[in-house]
């Protein structure tokens, strides 16, 4: 009997006045050109859920890859990472970045398909170069791909180190054009800084000995460029302890030569700032925008700040809408244009927020200045050996600094002996000190904080129609203050760079590991901007690439084995609503569809 020629049959009758139905399997058959029915089984009566059981069985039986088992024959054997994976597979495509490496034809496996490899990585789950051979072979990227383990073996990932560097300035150019064609309203402006990033090991032979903003460290320095939407197209790696002011004259004829007519404005920190550099920038074609230091305002602006001497952090909500002279721009930025006899351009900002949080961290400092020197008091109180009174004065006058309250307190030093008894009834002297705060008086207060929430935009922006600037005030402020951004950038560059152990030292491989790393975060900024561009529902509090993989990575591949058929098969775990919701708003709900999950169950058999 052919299980899969059946079909369920009913037929009712009547008994004392209730009907009844009665159950059958039956074959259906032609004969004389009608429809006949032949039962095969009688079933009898059967309740709801036999009914569904048995036209469930029915349906099922009649697929070509059914069998039958028993839960306890069927286990789980493996767990593949799947759906991040896919996601940022899925926006390398999106991107044709293997069409930034050029393929020879020559070799088993491309210089595009090991970077893939190491940027896929690099976003996921990032490991040192040797250990990512291991790494993409218990992933689906290897199911992916249908390139073997063997092949992406650590010495051929190191041999394409080398020639991922090589492609570098090609890999720049691409993006960049390719940004251009996409995004044209995004170059319009670019972002530029520099970070340090210290290696696992010694060997390193581009780093140096340095004070970099975590101190004194072997060390690395990536400069990189970005676009308005934070997407990075242009990068350098330099030797350790390189001062941010003595690069920017470099970039520019680094972007002239590697782009050739670009017109975007560059936007780069204070730290950058000097007279060789504006200078130098001015007789360029190239606009930029940055802000001076804070010890600078007073000297280019021709303002009596005790003016504004009034201003108090408690009401500064209300105060700041009448702030003479200024116009706002937004909640946070008021401004004014400063004449000056200069080529430059120069904006005064104030920033009721900064305004609010310099205050505010002035007076904590005050406060903790006071608890501090009462616990060293105390500390020299205890002393059972006399003390060195200078030190104990280049320890007071240190914190000050540190507090950043040079110029509002002194600390004054007041000799104490302090009598102690010995354990044979003799009496020692103890020579010590105390620390009396003594604050300023109240003008010196005043004049400390006098530029509190003030900052100063200059920019080469100088051309006018008639007598307007033909880049309005407001769009030469916004983009400085959409430099975080790239501050963004390097939190996450650094956060890479941090993975220990990484095991490159040389040259052109610590500047392919960069590379690697600027590719993952092009990815992952990418996919955010994505995600930001359609509401959610559940993942509204998925914000960060981070959380957004946290979230993919629960959806694997499963490899689950039917011992009494013997058989196996790989199967997507079943993808969660919220998993749903984010792949559809990246616009990859196709990726559960994908026909590696079936060439994968082709190879078992």
């Amino acid at each position: 009997m052919n299980l899969t020629e059946l079909h369920l049959h009913w037929r009712s009758s009547k008994y004392q006045e209730r009907t009844y139905r009665s159950y059958s399997l039956a074959r259906a058959y032609r004969e004389n050109g009608k429809n006949r029915k032949e039962i095969k089984v009688s079933l009898g009566k059967l309740s709801d859920q036999e009914v569904i059981q048995w036209k469930n069985l029915l349906m099922t039986i009649k697929k070509d890859d059914a069998f039958f088992t028993t839960l306890k024959d069927i286990d789980v054997v493996m767990h593949f990472p799947f759906l991040d994976i896919s996601v940022v597979n899925e926006a390398w495509d999106e991107w044709n970045l293997d069409k930034a490496f050029v393929s020879s034809g020559k070799k088993d496996v491309d210089l595009s398909v090991i970077s893939r490899i190491l940027t896929i990585n690099r976003c996921i789950d990032p490991v040192s170069k040797v250990q990512v051979s291991s790494w993409y072979s218990k992933s689906w990227l290897s199911r992916m791909l249908n390139i073997a383990q063997e092949q992406v073996n650590s010495s051929r990932i190191f041999r394409e180190l080398d020639a991922i560097e090589d492609r570098k300035e090609e890999i720049c150019d691409y993006l960049y054009n390719m940004l251009l064609s996409r995004m044209p309203d995004s170059m319009q402006s670019v972002f530029y800084d520099l970070s340090s990033a210290s290696f696992s090991g010694s060997k390193c032979l581009i780093m140096k000995w340095g004070l970099c903003k975590e101190g004194y460290t072997n060390h690395v320095v990536l400069a990189l460029v970005v676009n308005k939407d934070g997407l990075p197209f242009y990068w350098e790696v330099l030797p350790g302890n390189t001062a941010d002011s003595k690069t920017i004259v470099w970039l520019v004829e680094k972007l002239k030569k590697r782009f050739q007519g670009i017109t975007c404005t560059l936007v780069f920190d204070r730290g950058m700032v000097s007279d060789e550099n504006l200078n130098m920038l001015e007789d360029t074609d190239i606009h930029y925008i940055s802000a001076m230091d804070k010890n600078q305002i007073e000297k280019l602006v021709d303002i009596d700040f005790m003016a504004y001497s009034y201003l108090n952090h408690e009401i500064i909500e209300k105060q700041v809408d009448d702030l003479p002279g200024f116009n706002k721009l937004n909640q946070n930025t008021w401004y004014r244009e400063i004449k000056n006899e200069t080529s430059r351009r120069y904006i005064l900002c104030f920033n009721p927020q900064l305004f609010k949080d310099q205050r505010n961290a002035r007076i904590k400092a005050m406060e903790l200045l006071s608890e501090q020197v009462n616990t060293r008091n105390k500390e020299l109180e205890k002393a059972k050996n006399s003390r060195n009174i200078q030190s104990s004065k280049d320890k007071f006058k240190r914190l000050i600094s540190k507090l950043k309250l040079t110029g509002l307190v002194s600390i004054q030093l007041k000799k104490k002996k302090i009598v102690h008894k010995t354990e044979n009834g003799k009496e020692r002297i103890v020579n010590t000190c105390q620390g009396i705060i003594k604050w300023e008086e109240e003008k010196q207060l005043t004049e400390a904080q006098k530029l509190d929430g003030f900052w100063l935009l200059v920019t080469n922006h100088n051309e006018k129609t008639g007598k307007n600037y033909k880049l309005a005030t407001p769009d030469a402020i916004l983009p400085y203050r959409e430099k975080l951004v790239i501050e963004d950038a390097f939190r996450d560059i650094k956060s890479f760079v941090k993975v220990s152990p990484i095991y490159v030292w040389t040259e052109k491989h610590v500047k392919a590991h960069f590379t690697i790393c600027v590719l993952a975060y092009f990815l992952n900024r990418f996919l955010i901007m994505k995600l930001k561009n359609k509401p959610a529902v559940l993942t509204n509090d998925i914000l960060s690439h981070d959380s957004m993989y946290e979230c993919l990575s629960e959806c694997m591949v499963d490899l689950i084995s039917i011992k009494n058929v013997n058989l196996k098969a790989y199967k997507i775990s079943t993808p969660d609503e919220y998993q749903k919701e984010l792949l559809d708003r990246l616009n990859y709900s196709h990726i559960l569809k994908t026909r590696s999950i079936k060439a994968a169950n082709d190879s078992l058999k």
